[in-house]
């Protein structure tokens, strides 16, 4: 009978809605299980990552990323004090007025001149803070960063002159103060041809021969050594004032 066909295919539409009805939860619930395997397999593959990126440190390293990609200025600690002096090619490291360690060192492969400029290479004198503590190196098994922002600009405006002021001063329009090691770095990547002098690092490498482009070398074991008692600071090293005298 027609009204017969048309109620059993009424009876089919509604069968086939209610299996469809009640294959939506299970759907959805598949996708949520999916997408949570997704996210736990992304997770545990960035925990990795950093974990080999930082040898275990995250959180150190979380903090060195967090400062330079915003930029942050460096506080000083006052609970160390490393001082080098190039003349007798020593490092000396104090906790408060007390001396804990020294570490022979070596300096420029071009003598021990005071930085002026970029091209001359040469270890830098004056006081200037840690900024990063490093796990990773080109040169040893660890480095620190020094932030050698206000000297270097000085010497950048008594090498460029007004020339040099106006390029200062035309970056900090578009992107404000020039006063950080991070900053300087950004300045560079825009200004390679007449670069600011920086990167000025504490690390490997051996001691026995001047042989660095401006940077403070240790032997290796020395070095290890001195990261980790640096780190002992209230700040984890950073911050620590490193005077590097003639």
């Amino acid at each position: 009978m027609p009204g017969d066909q048309t109620q059993q295919h009424s009876d089919s539409e509604r069968f086939a809605g209610a299996a469809r009805a009640g294959q939506q939860p299970v759907i959805r619930r598949r996708s949520i299980r999916f997408a949570l395997l997704i996210a736990i397999g992304l997770t545990v593959v960035a925990f990795v990552w950093l974990y080999r990126e930082s040898q275990g440190h995250i959180a150190d390293y979380l903090t060195w990323r967090w400062m330079a990609t915003f930029k942050q200025p460096i506080t000083p600690a006052d609970d160390y004090r490393v001082i080098i002096t190039k003349s007798d090619r020593t490092l000396k490291v104090y906790r408060a007025s007390d001396l804990i360690a020294q570490y022979p060192i070596a300096i420029s492969r071009h003598g021990a001149g005071q930085r002026q400029v970029w091209a001359d290479e040469l270890t830098p004198e004056g006081e200037f803070l840690i900024a990063s503590m490093q796990y990773q190196s080109n040169f040893g098994p660890r480095q620190m960063l020094l932030d050698t922002t206000t000297q270097s600009l000085v010497n950048y405006v008594t090498q460029y002159g007004e020339t040099g002021r106006a390029r200062i001063a035309a970056w900090e329009q578009l992107h404000g103060s020039l006063d950080t090691i991070w900053e300087v770095y950004d300045f560079n990547e825009a200004n390679p041809v007449d670069p600011i002098w920086n990167d000025i690092l504490i690390h490997g490498g051996g001691a026995s021969r001047d042989w660095t482009l401006g940077c403070i070398a240790l032997n290796n074991d020395d070095l290890i050594v001195l990261f980790e008692t640096l780190q002992q600071s209230n700040r984890h090293g950073l911050g620590i004032a490193v005077e590097i005298r003639p």
